[in-house]
């Protein structure tokens, strides 16, 4: 386990999931603005993920979605260039949504922010139990999920 306090420990503790990350990344949280995710190395390394193929999945569950198409295009460009691989939705804001937020790689990393309005958390590289509970948690707000992100204006 390895705790974090500051967005630069934030973002080191979120690249070390991202690079153990081998079929699937989800994660849940407020909006990406802590993620600083159209950094090149953060880039690079999603781009990874989408071209090694096999059944690979980035999944982005978002509070609020109004700003990723303003201020990330690289991760637009990916949804654009590999929208069967990466996705980013909306979660539902008619239900009830958890406290905290999250980062999950495969079946065994979790990310864990108790309090998404705070930033100090936890990063388990290998934690298969505490992973499958925030993935069943994932998945129930996933399926009710509304709005999507679109990398392309409709009728174009």
């Amino acid at each position: 386990m390895n705790a974090f306090e500051t967005p630069a420990e934030f973002r080191t503790a979120f690249d070390a999931l991202l690079n153990s990350t081998q079929r699937q990344l989800r994660v849940y949280d407020q909006n990406l603005s802590l993620f600083d995710i159209d950094q090149l190395p953060r880039h690079n390394r999603l781009r990874a993920i989408c071209v090694a193929g096999s059944g690979r999945r980035i999944e982005w569950l978002l509070d609020e979605i109004h700003h990723v198409a303003r201020d990330c295009p690289r991760l637009m460009q990916l949804v654009r260039d590999f929208g069967h691989v990466i996705e980013i939705r909306q979660a539902d804001p008619n239900m009830p949504r958890p406290d905290q937020a999250f980062a999950l790689a495969d079946r065994h990393g979790a990310l864990v922010r108790a309090d998404k309005s705070v930033l100090h958390g936890t990063l388990h590289l290998d934690d298969a139990h505490s992973a499958i509970l925030l993935h069943q948690e994932f998945e129930g707000m996933w399926q009710r999920a509304q709005a999507s992100v679109t990398a392309t204006t409709l009728g174009l």
